[in-house]
Order: C-alpha cells, then structure tokens, then sequence
C-alpha cells in the first residue's frame, strides 16, 4: 500500500546526466500558437536506473500564453513509479523566483480512460502557478524512476522528436549498459545521433533546435506518422515477444468454480458437437461479460484469471480473451490468444517487434479444421456456428508457442447497409408519406444492434427524427420504430415512417412546386479535403452502402434514365436513375475497397468527391403549377362538366317531349305494371347513378393538384387526356342512367331503344377509356379499364337481346307522349285494337 501512495517527492536532480548547453534563440513569432514555445525540452532515460529525467522551459509570449501555460502537470503511476521534482523556477527580468512548494501540489486521480470503461491506477500531480505575466518563463524538472515489472527489465521505448508546439531546442539522450543489445528504428528524418560510451554505459545523444510544431490531418490514417520519432526494443524478433506474453497470459486448466460448472452446462447442451459448443463458449464470454478494464500496474498486460473474470463478470479485451481460450481448451478445440494494433491494423508489420506494439487482444481456434477469429468485446454479435464477423485488423501476433512472426488475418466478408427512403406524395398540399427501411447486415448488423441496445429506443427514435427534421422542419413521426432482427443470418432490419408537410418548396415567380433529393447517407462519408492536404487519407473501410430514394407520385415521370459511375482501385461509386410508372428510382451505391487513398491519388480523389457533391448526389423536380392558396378546383374542369350536364338535361327535355303515335288498348284491358327482371334493371340504373356520382366525387376529375402532377410525367399528355375523357364519359352515363330510370318508372314507349342505345354506350366509352388507358403506361389504370370493358361486354350481352325480344317488355313499355294519348275499342267493334 504504501508503494502505491501518489506523493510528490522533491530531491537534487541525478549526477547521471549529460550536460545539456544553453541556447537562447527563439522560434519565429509567426510559428507560435496558444501563447507561448517550448524554450527547451529536454529528456535522458537511464535504462538500468529506471529513470527518465525531464526538464522543460516554457515561454509565455501572450495573455492567451498565460491561459495556457501557467501549470505544470505530471502523469505517473504510484504502483511502480517514483516521482522527484527538482526545482520549478519562474524567470522574471532574468530573476529566479522559486516555486517549488510540495505541499501546493494537487495529486488527482487520471483517469482518462474511465468513459470508455479502462480504470488505469494513474495520478496526476498539477500544480497551478499563480502571478504568471507575459515576458515570463517556467522552467521546471524532474525525474520518474521505476518501470512496470510486468515487463521483466525488457526495455522498450518510442521516442518522439516533435511536438504540437514549436521548440526551439530540444535535446534527448539515451543512456544504457554497453552490454545491453537494443535495436532501434528511425521514422522519417530524426536528428543525428551522436554514440559514446563511458565506465560501461553507451550514450546515445540527439539535439535539434527550431523544430516546427506537428501539424496532422484529421484525415490522415492512424497508422500514419509524419513526426521523425525512433523506436527503441531490446526484442530481437517477435519470437521474444510470444515467449515473454505467454508466460504472463497462460491459459487456465484444471479449472474450477462457477467456470467450471458453465463449461460442463454448455457441454451438456452441445453434446459432442463442437461447433455449436465453440458458439455457446462465445456468447457465454462476450454477452455474459461486460467489457470493463482494471489494468492497474502489472494488469496493463496482464490478464487476469479466468476463473476470477467469469466470477465478477467483467474484464478488459485480455481478460474475455484468455478465458474464451480457456473455456474452448477445456473442450478440446485448439484457440490461442492474439495481440493486434486495432489502430495501425496491417501496418503493424512496420513496427520494431515490442510490447507496447499492440493495443487489443483477440482469440483464433481451429474447429473442426476452420481456423476461426473471435473478437470476444464484441456485444449482440450474430451469426451461427462458426460464421461470425471478425474486424479487419489485418496482422496480428498469435501467442503459441513456436511462433515467430506476425500471422496475417484473412478479412471476413464485410456486411453492407442498404437503406430505403420512400416519400408518397398524394397531391401538392396533403402531408407526403416518408417511409425508411434499412436493412443492415453482419458487421454492420453488429454494431446497429449494440447501438439500439445502448440507446434505447425512445431515444433512438428522437435521434432519428432530428436528423431528419434538419432537411423538413416540418416533419412528424406517424409510428414506432419496428425493428425485424434475425440473429442466425446476422440481418436486421429497421422500418421508420414519417409524415412530411414541407416536402416541397414554392417558386414565387413561377408559381410550381419543387423538391430538392440528395443522398446524404453517401455525402456523409465522403471526407472534406482542404487543399493543403499531403497525407494519405483514411478511408471508413470496409463500407459498402447501398442507398435508394423512391418518390411515388400520380402520373409517372418524364425523365430520361442517366447513369453514372466512379472506380478507382481504392473506392467505387454509381448512381442510376430510372423511372417506371408512378415510381421515381434514384439509386446510390458507395463501397471503399481499401483503408486509404494514397498521397500521389488524392487530386483525383478530390476531383471525384467536388464532382460528387456538386451533382452526382442531389435531384430535383418540379410538380407543375400550384392552385391559389385555400382552393384546389380545377376551374376549366369544373366549367366543362357544368356546360355538359345543362347541355344533357336541356337534350333530355327535349327528347322526353317528342311526340309519340297514340296507342289503343282492347275494352277492358290497361297499363301492365313493372315487374319480373325489369325490378333488377331499375335497380341496376339507380346503383349506377349512385356509383358514378361517388366516383366523379372521390376520383379527383375536379382536383387542380392532381392535373398539376402530370406536368412531371413522360406521359402527361395522355393522363390529362383520360382525366377529360373520364370525367366527360361518367357525366354522360351518370345522365343517360338518371334518363333511362325515368324513362322506366314512366314506362315510356321509347324506353326499350333509348336502354339498347345506353348499353352501346357504356361498351362504347368502356372501349376508348381502355385504348387511351394503355398509352398512359400504367398497370393499375389498365387493369381498372379492362375490367369496366369486360364488365360492359358481359351487362351488354345479357341485357340487348332481353329488351329485343322480352314480351314483358313489349306490353310494359307502350306510354306515349303525351301520356294521355290513348284510347279504348267498343266490345261491339269488330276491329281489334291496333298495336303501333
């Protein structure tokens, strides 16, 4: 306990160290940010004391300098570590003030990892300066002493020789025992390293002076280093590494406890099966044990015991790992552990074989001879049997015995996204149904299934709909969020619906409605590139999006379908648009084939990306001209039907009223009244009145927005031509029905011809309302038409002759007009009773 308590010890600086020569020249005032520059940064590890001594000179050159610099903060860890400063001195006017005062040190808990559930054991000691002015210069030292003893007196380092800050000297010596093998690695142009070696000790001594600060790239690959740093490891090849991991990170046998008892349930459950017991031990470990690291002192690579892990139910990336190799052992399949870089991935092989080279731990096992890799942090992973994803993390070091080098991982088959945006648009004023279907599949399935998880989904939702609401303010949820997962196939499926009331915008000059489509989901991953850039630049590999926008409206589409395509050996991109029916399909297809454009690639990766975002993602549409605000009528329309209907009652009038030959019936006899299947016909006309009335009221004859959506179809023309012929052919068999029915209810002498001519109508006007239904190229009018031709056809068949040759008829419909125009013979008379 008492090696573990964070203090802050104060001591003369060693007697070990080089001399370090003045130097007084400042950094160009242009170069300097935040306010101030490092004056000196100097740092000389001794390996075999175990110390690394620092001393630093900060100048303050501004206000903003004050803000920034006025604390001296170290980083140590008290579990092996020792930390003695030396001196903190304020230079004023070339006066020494002396600040060293232990008891003002705050020693704090450094856990900057914690968010992301790592507990490190680290502390922080800060000491906050006060009365710092600008012209002042802090000059601090001290020396940490103690390395980890996981690492056995291996020594391995990485030094850098740039910072984010301009330094005007810096000075770096490296001092080790002559008998010490250490291999050493330069990355890119570092100082001249000056060697000597004194009573035993080799000395390896850098210095620069007016080094520029770093300058990255957000873009830039992780693996990518443009800093001149030299990598220091006493391993003369990875075999070293294997040999000193392995024996920190054996794997349990013998094993007891609550693991023990799992280990026998899933054998149970699995039989003799051991695919299905290697998916079992996997779930087990990575839904059973939550990821939370505690890698204080020798636990920084160090795995903890396996039994242990299972018991308290959390451990880091080593910990899960180590006991998956365990749990699999104990049933006979063959699993190790392995390190790899989750950043650098593949280009680990550029590193010095150390240690400190890997940041994760995986697992590989052969299962009945398929050599699978295991992540075992990953959360609601899916899959069965052996078919699970694993990240591409390229090489990775496999911790078996007899291994010397680094094993290259085979990429799994990466998943995909495919999204599916549908907007409905009714007419110009009514809310445009907006429904978003994607799908999502292996690694991609992955992550949205954790993400759901953790989020929650009302939360879920309300992210969802912001996101959205930034295009359409004006833009409601209609339902929940339904999500189809299914586990086996890793795919799983989330369905969005929306109702838009700002989809489209006004042009007040021209009086139409528009609407702007862009395929943000692929906009999103295309990086911004400035000008400047001369690094590679990263890439979201492995990606594969395929995305498609649907707009469903009335009338169809008069566009011309365009394609487009980019394929580079680094990433490919289409887009197709088509047209078919009421359906408009823009189509986006975006995948990235490798991790990083290179340098000598990047003028043609921004000439692709400003093609892209200037018009390969966007489409716009015009809906036609809009009606006044508050009326929706079609006017035109309106005033056709009106003149058609005064036209055909005035018609009706006038051809009720013609004058037909008087009828004269035998003594005794009279009207017949109505009856037999002649009920069915008045029935029948009265239903068609009814329909057709209904029909000419709910099918949007009268509507302007729906004469305004043909303006964007290829046929519109021919819409508006079957809107007119429609809504002119019902007004007339709606009035020829209401005709006949009035016609039969008088028992007119002329209803038998006028009902023959009613049923030649209605096979008339079915027969052109279906030629011009076919030129509009729409299944769902086509099929609606045919059926009234069929229907027509089949009424007309039956109906025709009946009125031909019914007798019922023929002594039923015998009124004149006028009606009163008719007589009766004597019972004397010899003749009988004429029939006209």
């Amino acid at each position: 306990m008492a090696a573990g308590t964070p203090v802050v010890h104060v001591t003369p600086k060693p007697d070990w160290l080089s001399v370090c020569k003045p130097y007084s020249q400042r950094p160009s005032a242009r170069t300097i940010e935040k306010g101030y520059f490092f004056a000196l940064l100097e740092q000389q590890v001794h390996v075999e004391l175990q110390a690394n001594y620092h001393h630093v000179i900060k100048e303050i050159v501004s206000e903003t300098g004050i803000q920034n610099a006025s604390q001296v903060n170290v980083s140590f860890d008290p579990s092996f570590q020792r930390l003695d400063f030396h001196n903190i001195i304020v230079w004023r006017n070339n006066k020494p003030i002396n600040r060293l005062n232990v008891s003002a040190f705050k020693v704090i808990a450094d856990e900057q990892d914690l968010s992301n559930f790592i507990y490190q054991g680290s502390y922080s000691a800060l000491l906050i300066l006060d009365d710092i002015r600008k012209g002042d210069r802090i000059e601090y030292s001290y020396t940490l002493t103690g390395r980890n003893p996981i690492f056995n007196g291996r020594f391995c380092d990485d030094i850098a020789f740039q910072w984010y800050q301009p330094i005007a000297h810096q000075y770096t010596v490296l001092v080790a025992s002559a008998q010490r093998k250490l291999n050493f690695k330069a990355i890119n142009t570092i100082p001249k390293v000056t060697i000597s070696q004194t009573a035993g000790l080799k000395r390896y001594e850098y210095e620069g002076f007016q080094v520029p600060p770093a300058r990255d790239d957000e873009n830039q690959p992780a693996w990518y280093e443009s800093r001149p740093r030299v990598q220091i490891s006493e391993f003369n090849g990875w075999a070293g590494v294997v040999n000193w991991a392995l024996s920190i990170n054996p794997a349990a046998i013998n094993i007891k406890g609550e693991l023990a008892q799992r280990i026998a349930e899933i054998k149970a459950k699995t039989g003799n099966d051991q695919v299905k017991y290697f998916r079992e031990a996997v779930k087990t470990v990575q839904n059973e044990v939550r990821y939370m690291g505690i890698e204080m002192g020798q636990y920084s690579h160090k795995a903890n015991n396996p039994e242990k892990v299972f018991k308290q139910r959390y451990g880091d990336c080593k910990d899960k790992s180590l006991l998956l190799v365990s749990m699999l052992k104990a049933d006979g399949i063959d699993a190790a552990m392995v390190l790899v870089n989750s950043s650098v991935r593949a280009h680990i092989e550029d590193y010095l074989p150390t240690y400190y080279a890997f940041d994760h731990a995986v697992v590989t096992a052969n299962v009945q001879g398929k050599q699978v890799w295991v992540d075992a942090t990953i959360d609601y992973q899916g899959g069965s049997g052996t078919d699970i994803y694993f990240p591409n993390y390229g090489k990775g070091l496999v911790l078996r015995a007899g291994d010397t080098s680094l094993t290259t991982i085979p990429q799994s088959k990466t998943g995909k996204v495919i999204f599916n945006d549908i907007y409905k648009v009714k007419n110009d004023h009514a809310p445009v149904m907006f429904t978003v279907k994607t799908t999502y599949t292996l690694n991609e399935a992955d992550d949205i299934r954790s993400r759901l998880a953790s989020t929650g989904m009302a939360e879920t939702e309300k992210n969802y709909l912001d996101y959205y609401a930034k295009t359409y303010t004006k833009i409601e949820q209609k339902d929940s969020i339904t999500v189809d997962d299914d586990l086996d196939k890793n795919v799983l499926t989330t369905t969005e619906t929306y109702t838009i009331k700002d989809f489209f915008r006004v042009d007040t000059e021209t009086n139409k409605k528009s609407a702007d489509l862009y395929a943000n989901y692929i906009s999103q991953q295309l990086p911004s590139l400035n000008g400047r850039i001369k690094t590679p630049v990263s890439l979201s590999y492995p990606l594969d999006y395929d995305y498609t926008i649907s707009v469903i409206l009335k009338g169809g589409w008069d566009i011309t379908d365009k394609t487009n395509a980019i394929t580079r050996d680094y990433y490919k991109f289409s887009s197709d648009y088509t047209s078919s029916g009421d359906t408009l399909q823009l189509n986006y297809k975006l995948a990235y084939l490798k991790d990083n454009v290179p340098v000598d690639k990047l003028d043609e990766f921004k000439e692709d990306i400003k093609k892209l975002n200037s018009d390969g993602l966007s489409y716009s549409f015009s809906y036609g001209a809009i009606s006044e605000p508050g009326s929706n009528i079609n006017n035109p329309m309106v005033i056709f039907a009106g003149f058609l209907v005064v036209g055909l009652i005035f018609l009706g009038v006038w051809f009720y009223q013609r004058e037909t030959p008087a009828i004269v019936f035998s003594y005794g006899s009279t009207f017949m009244p109505i009856g037999g299947w002649l009920i069915l016909i008045a029935i029948g006309l009265g239903a068609t009145v009814l329909s057709v009335a209904r029909n000419l009221y709910t099918g949007n004859f009268f509507d302007m927005a729906t004469w305004n959506s043909f303006a964007t179809s290829k046929y519109g023309f021919n819409h508006k031509l079957l809107l007119v012929v429609g809504a002119g052919g019902n007004i007339i068999l709606m009035m020829l029905a209401v005709f006949c029915l009035i016609l039969l209810l008088n028992k007119r002498d002329i209803f038998p011809k006028v009902i023959t001519g009613y049923f030649l109508y209605v096979l008339g006007f079915g027969a052109v309302f279906y030629i011009i239904s076919l030129t509009v190229h729409d299944e769902k009018v086509v099929s609606q038409s045919l059926y009234f031709l069929i229907r027509a056809c089949v009424v007309s068949a039956i109906w025709i002759p009946y009125f031909k040759r019914s007798t019922r008829v023929e002594d039923t419909f015998i009124v004149p007009y006028p009606p009163y125009n008719y007589s009766y013979e004597g019972p004397d008379s010899k003749y009988p009773a004429a029939k006209d």
